[in-house]
Protein backbone atom coordinates (compact mmCIF):
# COMPACT_ATOMS: atom_id res chain seq x y z
CA UNK A 1 0.00 0.00 0.00
CA UNK A 2 1.34 3.45 -0.91
CA UNK A 3 -0.01 6.71 0.51
CA UNK A 4 1.53 10.16 1.05
CA UNK A 5 4.93 8.84 -0.05
CA UNK A 6 4.79 6.05 2.54
CA UNK A 7 4.87 2.39 1.44
CA UNK A 8 3.57 -0.20 3.93
CA UNK A 9 4.16 -3.87 3.20
CA UNK A 10 2.70 -6.48 5.59
CA UNK A 11 4.75 -9.60 6.31
CA UNK A 12 3.89 -12.67 8.37
CA UNK A 13 6.37 -15.36 9.38
CA UNK A 14 6.77 -18.40 11.60
CA UNK A 15 9.84 -19.39 13.60
CA UNK A 16 11.22 -15.91 14.25
CA UNK A 17 13.57 -15.53 17.22
CA UNK A 18 14.38 -12.20 18.83
CA UNK A 19 16.63 -11.13 21.70
CA UNK A 20 13.66 -10.23 23.93
CA UNK A 21 11.79 -13.37 23.03
CA UNK A 22 8.10 -13.35 23.62
CA UNK A 23 6.49 -16.67 24.38
CA UNK A 24 5.03 -18.04 21.18
CA UNK A 25 2.67 -20.97 20.99
CA UNK A 26 2.60 -23.51 18.17
CA UNK A 27 -0.35 -21.53 16.79
CA UNK A 28 1.29 -18.11 16.68
CA UNK A 29 2.41 -15.82 13.90
CA UNK A 30 5.00 -13.09 13.63
CA UNK A 31 3.40 -9.96 12.15
CA UNK A 32 5.70 -7.40 10.56
CA UNK A 33 5.47 -4.17 8.61
CA UNK A 34 8.13 -2.93 6.25
CA UNK A 35 7.61 0.82 6.05
CA UNK A 36 9.60 2.98 3.64
CA UNK A 37 9.40 6.46 2.20
CA UNK A 38 10.41 8.10 -1.06
CA UNK A 39 12.59 10.61 0.82
CA UNK A 40 10.18 13.50 1.18
CA UNK A 41 10.21 13.39 5.00
CA UNK A 42 13.99 13.45 5.35
CA UNK A 43 14.48 9.68 5.50
CA UNK A 44 15.93 7.49 2.79
CA UNK A 45 14.01 4.24 2.96
CA UNK A 46 13.16 3.04 6.49
CA UNK A 47 11.32 5.48 8.76
CA UNK A 48 12.29 5.36 12.45
CA UNK A 49 10.17 6.53 15.39
CA UNK A 50 6.83 5.38 13.97
CA UNK A 51 4.03 4.18 16.18
CA UNK A 52 2.33 1.17 14.55
CA UNK A 53 -0.63 -0.58 16.11
CA UNK A 54 -2.40 -3.62 14.74
CA UNK A 55 -5.82 -5.24 14.96
CA UNK A 56 -6.31 -8.86 13.90
CA UNK A 57 -9.73 -10.51 13.50
CA UNK A 58 -10.94 -13.82 12.06
CA UNK A 59 -13.92 -14.39 9.75
CA UNK A 60 -15.57 -17.33 11.52
CA UNK A 61 -14.68 -16.25 15.08
CA UNK A 62 -16.61 -13.08 15.93
CA UNK A 63 -15.14 -12.89 19.44
CA UNK A 64 -11.51 -13.27 18.27
CA UNK A 65 -9.69 -9.97 18.25
CA UNK A 66 -6.01 -9.35 18.88
CA UNK A 67 -4.62 -5.85 19.15
CA UNK A 68 -1.21 -4.52 20.03
CA UNK A 69 1.86 -2.60 18.94
CA UNK A 70 4.57 -3.47 16.47
CA UNK A 71 8.08 -2.76 17.75
CA UNK A 72 11.22 -1.67 15.86
CA UNK A 73 13.37 -4.64 14.88
CA UNK A 74 16.77 -4.95 13.19
CA UNK A 75 17.31 -7.84 10.76
CA UNK A 76 19.64 -8.74 7.89
CA UNK A 77 16.90 -7.82 5.42
CA UNK A 78 16.68 -4.35 6.96
CA UNK A 79 14.90 -2.69 9.86
CA UNK A 80 11.16 -3.08 10.22
CA UNK A 81 8.42 -3.21 12.87
CA UNK A 82 7.09 -6.50 14.25
CA UNK A 83 5.34 -8.45 17.03
CA UNK A 84 4.17 -12.00 17.71
CA UNK A 85 0.51 -12.84 18.16
CA UNK A 86 -1.49 -15.99 18.86
CA UNK A 87 -3.87 -17.14 16.15
CA UNK A 88 -7.24 -18.90 16.44
CA UNK A 89 -6.46 -21.78 14.11
CA UNK A 90 -6.78 -22.03 10.33
CA UNK A 91 -9.01 -19.58 8.52
CA UNK A 92 -9.39 -16.19 6.91
CA UNK A 93 -7.98 -13.27 8.92
CA UNK A 94 -8.17 -9.51 8.57
CA UNK A 95 -5.17 -7.44 9.59
CA UNK A 96 -5.20 -3.67 10.03
CA UNK A 97 -2.16 -1.50 10.72
CA UNK A 98 -2.46 2.08 11.94
CA UNK A 99 0.80 3.89 11.21
CA UNK A 100 1.33 7.17 13.07
CA UNK A 101 4.14 9.56 12.08
CA UNK A 102 7.38 10.15 14.04
CA UNK A 103 5.74 13.12 15.76
CA UNK A 104 3.79 10.52 17.81
CA UNK A 105 7.12 9.94 19.62
CA UNK A 106 7.97 13.63 19.80
CA UNK A 107 10.26 13.82 16.76
CA UNK A 108 10.49 17.34 15.40
CA UNK A 109 11.08 18.40 11.80
CA UNK A 110 12.78 21.35 10.21
CA UNK A 111 10.43 23.72 8.43
CA UNK A 112 12.84 26.34 7.03
CA UNK A 113 13.33 26.83 3.28
CA UNK A 114 16.88 25.46 3.32
CA UNK A 115 16.43 22.01 4.83
CA UNK A 116 12.78 21.82 5.87
CA UNK A 117 10.59 18.82 5.19
CA UNK A 118 6.82 18.72 4.62
CA UNK A 119 4.34 18.41 7.44
CA UNK A 120 4.20 14.87 8.83
CA UNK A 121 1.66 12.61 7.20
CA UNK A 122 -1.66 11.94 8.93
CA UNK A 123 -2.04 8.48 10.52
CA UNK A 124 -2.41 5.83 7.82
CA UNK A 125 -4.81 2.92 8.18
CA UNK A 126 -4.02 -0.05 5.93
CA UNK A 127 -5.87 -3.39 5.86
CA UNK A 128 -5.27 -6.81 4.33
CA UNK A 129 -6.99 -10.17 4.27
CA UNK A 130 -4.99 -13.40 4.38
CA UNK A 131 -5.38 -17.14 4.93
CA UNK A 132 -3.66 -18.84 7.87
CA UNK A 133 -1.70 -20.98 7.75
CA UNK A 134 -0.16 -19.69 4.57
CA UNK A 135 0.23 -22.33 1.90
CA UNK A 136 3.70 -22.89 0.47
CA UNK A 137 3.64 -23.03 -3.33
Amino acid sequence: MLRDGIEIVPVSLNGVEVDRRTVQSADSLWLAAQVHTDGRYGFAGFIPYLSISFVLTKDDAPTFKKAGLLFPLAAKDGPHYAAATDMAGPGVYHLTYIVSPPSAHGMMRRTDKTDGVPEWFKPITASWTFHYPMSEK
